[in-house]
């Protein structure tokens, strides 16, 4: 009896085995897809090989080529980050080139410069409204330009018109004007030109004057003459000297006071130097005259400053 259930058994096993099979030969009887569907599900019955069935119908087999798709494309889409990886490298020998000395063209050494990349001294003077760029000093020879008081000037004929009132006296200020008087005339080159003008009530040029007068020797002599004579007294009104020194057209005037001006100078000098000559004021006092010397620079496009009166106040 035995062997008799086992035979049993077996049969029964086999028969079973025997009927999972037969869903294949269903899906071979199963109506013909349509030309589009079957060339797309004809390669994947080639790799199921009839195995599906054996899972229940299950067709876990098609989603592996979508898998390997997947991986595919990003290992295609990462192929361009490694082509670019030579191009980064080549930075940094591009840095080591251009880390040595740069050569200056012609028209880099022209371009102008910040005033605080330039040595102290080398770049001062006036600015042109209408032109704006600060003077290159350096660049102006010595018979094109002057200074007075430290306040420079370009040209060639430079016109002083000097205060002589009698609180010029006060503290040495005439003494150290006409010193500095001095050093700026005698300091002048052909073919420049000057003239000196002083002022308190009246206007006193120098003798035959006022006119244009060469820097040389001989107009250079009569001046320090002329200034041992000079004595301060008197008032301060400046405007028939700078009446006369605008007449003159120089390229730069120089005044210099220690007091306060009359009313109403500022609106004549303006009214008289039509030819915008531009008029650097120093201040001797820094007192009452300072507004009308700075209105006075202001308007003629000049300079201002204030000088320490005295000797030892030189600078």
């Amino acid at each position: 009896m035995t062997w008799l259930h086992g035979l049993i058994l077996a049969c029964t096993l086999g028969w079973q085995a025997g009927g999972s099979a037969d869903p294949p030969k269903t899906d071979k009887k199963a109506p013909s897809p349509s030309p589009s569907s079957s060339s797309s599900s004809s390669p994947l019955r080639k790799v199921d090989g009839g195995n599906s069935g054996d899972r229940g119908g299950k067709t876990a087999a098609p989603a592996a080529p979508k898998g390997r798709d997947a991986k595919e494309k990003p290992a295609a889409a990462s192929e361009p980050a490694t082509a670019a990886k030579p191009a980064t490298a080549a930075k940094p020998a591009a840095r080591k080139r251009g880390a040595g000395p740069h050569v200056l063209t012609r028209r880099e050494m022209q371009k102008a410069r910040s005033p605080f990349l330039e040595m102290p001294g080398a770049l001062q003077g006036p600015v042109d409204r209408y032109n704006p760029e600060t003077i290159n000093w350096r660049d102006l020879p010595t018979w094109r330009q002057t200074s007075f008081f430290g306040l420079r000037a370009q040209g060639q004929f430079f016109v002083y018109v000097i205060d002589c009132s009698k609180s010029m006296i006060d503290e040495d200020r005439f003494a150290r004007a006409t010193m500095e008087v001095r050093r700026s005339v005698l300091a002048l080159r052909q073919p420049q030109q000057f003239e000196v003008i002083f002022f308190n009530d009246e206007s006193m040029p120098m003798p035959g004057g006022p006119r244009p007068r060469s820097a040389d020797g001989q107009s250079k002599s009569q001046l320090l003459s002329w200034l041992r004579i000079i004595e301060p007294d008197g008032g301060t009104d400046p405007r028939a000297a700078l009446r006369q020194a605008i007449s003159l057209r120089p390229s730069a005037i120089f005044l210099l006071s220690d007091g306060a001006l009359p009313d109403g100078t500022v609106e004549a000098v303006t009214h008289t130097n039509t030819h915008r000559i531009p008029i650097h004021c120093v201040d001797m006092s820094g007192g009452e005259g300072g507004n009308h010397l700075q209105r006075i620079a202001r308007t003629s496009g000049g300079q201002y400053a204030v000088r320490e009166a005295g000797l030892q106040g030189r600078r």
